[in-house]
């Protein structure tokens, strides 16, 4: 071990093994290469050991031991697969299962379920009660307007009673009743409804907490999955993008330790329906449709006869989309000005995740030297103004007499109030369709990658500049998102996506 931790040597299932001192042995064992099952412990809340899952035998201890309340220690020896512990672990199977109802055909969690998964693994054997003697509790219990309960699911790991507790600070959930009878249940004139509740679905390790927005949606396993960036706020959250049929289904929440560990709050959660909805697919102007080379030249022809053109950059921009927009100036169009910033409004903020700033990449925009604030720009009287992924009349509609007399070109990927009311609107992808990075307020940057094809007549913002740029006879040279990479860091390198990865690997 390095960087000052101390350490302790242990023997885990044979081998000599070293973890920082104080670890936790279920995190030691993981540490190593060692996936210990578990149901109610979770490397976000505090241990419990109510599962009994992780029992592990510990020489010179008479009892097994949870793993996850055990700190490892000195010479400790540890065994994770002796007889002792599978067949502690094939018992609690079989009382975990003892009243479940066993309906993994129909069970929205099918494909990512903890139960079924370690059923496989470590149980393998037929139930000895039948299934009319049962216990049968609730089922489709509404607790909020994101959850829904099936109580004879639920292993009552408590992680979600936990979790509102001390990750979202409210007492929502309890678990009520005894023995085979207990079951989880909201407080009496509560509902689940925190703005962090959705996470409790993802943390439920059965399919007993399962999203309203997803359920039967689509199997798990016809998903495609890519890593990505919540557009939500300046924290930028690590996020899985999931589609299915070119369609976003999802998103959850990605460990980062030092962003967001692991949760998103229920905006963020719910923030892609826009990327399939209302969606620029082709070019527009005056005349009806055009095709993108057209769209390039009547953009060209407006910029080329433009007096006072101004290009208004958004926070909402990727790096590598704001650096060719520099590049687009300074080689296409040098007597523009250039202005960056954003009308929307800032939110009321939390300490747990959320920020005050809804744009992502404020931080980004500063530091390659494109803010300044469009207000101001505006009312300077440009006669053409080119906005990219900046509804600026959306955010702010009495914004309206800022572009009154002034022609408007508009790169943007949605039907917003800016697009429509421009002259020419130019269809770009959304961050779920390109590749870039985002800066966030702490200035960590995080790269994002596409999950879906562009749609319609969609390229990336560096590619329309490009095709731009061509119609006015000058050359942006490659606008691919690597490449233009390179050339921020060469200017910023503090906008690395590597930096802080070497932390705790997550980053980026």
């Amino acid at each position: 071990m390095s960087g000052g931790v101390e350490t302790v040597r242990f023997t885990l299932n044979g081998v000599e093994r070293e973890a920082p001192k104080g670890m936790l042995l279920i995190d030691a064992a993981r540490l190593h290469g060692v996936d210990i099952p578990r149901y109610c412990s979770h490397p976000g809340l505090k241990p419990e050991g109510n599962c009994r899952m992780c029992v592990v035998e510990i020489e010179k201890m008479p009892k097994l031991q949870t793993s996850c309340t055990t700190p490892v220690q000195e010479g400790m020896v540890v065994h994770t697969e002796s007889e002792r512990v599978l067949e502690e672990r094939r018992r609690v199977m079989e009382f975990l299962l003892v009243n479940h109802p066993i309906d993994c055909p129909i069970c929205d969690q099918a494909g990512e379920c903890m139960l079924q998964e370690y059923y496989m693994r470590h149980d393998l054997q037929p139930s000895r009660v039948e299934l009319e003697e049962k216990i049968h509790k609730p089922k489709r219990v509404d607790l909020g307007p994101l959850v829904v309960l099936d109580a004879e699911r639920c292993v009552l790991c408590s992680r979600c009673v936990r979790f509102c507790r001390d990750v979202a600070g409210v007492e929502e959930l309890a678990i009520k009743n005894r023995g085979g009878h207990a079951e989880i249940t909201a407080f009496p004139g509560r509902r689940l409804e925190n703005p962090y509740s959705g996470n409790v679905i993802d943390i439920c390790p059965v399919g007993a907490l399962t999203s309203r927005d997803f359920r039967f949606k689509v199997r798990v396993w016809f998903l495609k999955t890519a890593e990505s960036v919540c557009p939500g706020c300046e924290r930028g959250c690590s996020i899985h993008i999931e589609q299915y049929q070119n369609e976003v289904q999802r998103i959850r929440p990605r460990e980062n330790l030092r962003v967001n560990r692991y949760w998103i709050c229920d905006f963020g959660r719910l923030d892609y329906r826009w990327i399939n909805e209302n969606r620029l697919l082709s070019a527009e102007g005056p005349s009806g449709r055009l095709r993108p080379e057209e769209a390039d030249r009547e953009a060209a022809r407006l910029l080329r006869e433009a007096k006072a053109p101004l290009l208004v950059a958004s926070p909402r921009m990727s790096n590598e989309s704001l650096f060719a927009l520099r590049l687009f100036r300074e080689k296409a169009l040098p007597e523009a000005r250039i202005a960056g910033g954003s009308f929307r409004e800032p939110w009321e903020g939390d300490a747990i995740l959320k920020r005050p700033d809804r744009n992502p990449n404020r931080r980004g925009m500063e530091t390659l030297g494109l803010a300044g604030g469009p207000e101001e720009a505006l009312r300077a009287g440009p006669d053409l103004v080119l906005v990219i992924e900046n509804d600026l009349l959306g955010d702010r509609p009495e914004a309206k007499e800022l572009l009154t007399g002034k022609k408007v070109i508009v790169l943007a990927s949605n039907r917003d109030a800016t697009a429509s009311a421009a002259g020419l609107r130019v269809p770009v992808a959304t961050y779920a369709e390109t590749e870039g990075s985002w800066t966030n307020f702490e200035g960590i940057t995080q790269t994002f990658h596409p999950v879906l094809r562009p749609v319609g007549d969609s390229r990336s913002v560096a590619e329309a500049l490009a095709g731009i740029a061509a119609a006015l006879g000058a050359d942006l040279g490659p606008v691919d998102a690597g490449t233009l990479r390179a050339a921020v860091l060469r200017e910023a390198p503090q906008l690395d996506p590597a930096r802080g990865r070497e932390e705790d690997g997550r980053v980026g």
